[in-house]
């Protein structure tokens, strides 16, 4: 079984990448704040069927920024300059989160490349509308909140940054083996990722402008989808809303679910039940049973 993890240079920069298993490629595209070290377990899974290849976009983890400034356009064709940098065919793609917002951008810019998408609990290209429900008090999460948030953590120290970011490390440990913890700190102590970060959501999730649908191919896609009482409940408990706010903040954001569930005439919908966000840490088996659907249901084009 080859395993390699190690930085390809797509052109203009070099992406961090992990690879490990033979046979078909499913390439997964992480969300916005995902180390790659949280996705592994289900990574070394999903290697005993197939290739499975896994990166840091732009300006994450050891992956270099660029030039250009970061959204879900120059991310998609990163995208595609390293499926054919590695001469991938027709690859099964998974996005989680914004990763599943740039696979969406991917499918209408390269439309002939993939065999299947699965979109785990995906960013929708009107997600701004989440932050059209009126939080009481000031709402620290909130698109605009993020934005500054990143602007200030990418000019601070790594050592600083380090502090900044210990309580979300604390809590992304919990749920992470200890033997990746170290990986986990790294990344989220780079800068760069949240000078990225600030650029994508100003552009992506924040300006409406940008945010417009094209036709998407009829290729087998799968969209799962969060479980909405589970999702109220962590926003109730981890963000400290009031069970109004999350059930208006939940209903708008299944709303856009279904609409993905809409983008052709061959999508599946599968719900992840009691699962919050992260259904790649709390309901790996959903995703596994959508890959092996795909695999089972479509064939590499000649």
């Amino acid at each position: 079984m080859i395993y390699i993890n190690t930085l390809i240079d797509i052109g203009d920069k070099e992406l961090e990448v992990w690879m490990k298993g033979n046979g078909r490629t499913i390439i997964i595209q992480p969300g916005m704040i995902s180390p790659l070290a949280e996705w592994k377990a289900l990574c070394e899974e999903l290697s005993r069927h197939a290739r499975v290849i896994i990166y840091n976009r732009a300006g994450c983890g050891k992956s270099d920024k660029g030039i250009t400034t970061r959204n879900r356009k120059e991310n998609a064709k990163d995208l595609n300059s390293l499926i054919k940098k590695l001469s991938i065919t027709s690859p099964i793609i998974l996005g989680h989160s914004y990763g599943g917002l740039i696979l969406q951008q991917f499918a209408q810019e390269y439309p002939n490349v993939a065999s299947g998408f699965i979109l785990v609990d995906s960013t929708s290209f009107d997600a701004y509308k989440v932050d059209e429900v009126e939080i009481d008090g000031e709402d620290g999460n909130s698109t605009e909140a993020w934005i500054e948030k990143c602007k200030t953590y990418s000019v601070l120290s790594k050592k600083d940054l380090q502090v900044e970011m210990a309580e979300w490390n604390n809590e992304l440990k919990k749920k992470l083996p200890s033997s990746i913890h170290k990986e986990v700190e790294e990344f989220m102590s780079n800068p760069s990722t949240f000078e990225s970060l600030s650029e994508e959501l100003e552009y992506d999730l924040f300006s409406r402008e940008t945010n417009h649908y094209k036709s998407f191919p009829d290729t087998l896609t799968i969209v799962i989808g969060r479980d909405p009482k589970a999702s109220i409940t962590e926003m109730i408990e981890s963000e400290g809303l009031h069970k109004s706010e999350a059930e208006d903040i939940e209903n708008i954001w299944q709303n856009l679910i279904g609409n993905q569930t809409k983008l052709n005439s061959n999508t599946k919908y599968i719900l992840a039940e009691n699962s919050g966000h992260s259904v790649h840490l709390e309901k790996p088996e959903v995703i596994k049973r959508a890959v092996a659907s795909i695999l089972n249901s479509t064939k590499v084009r000649g």
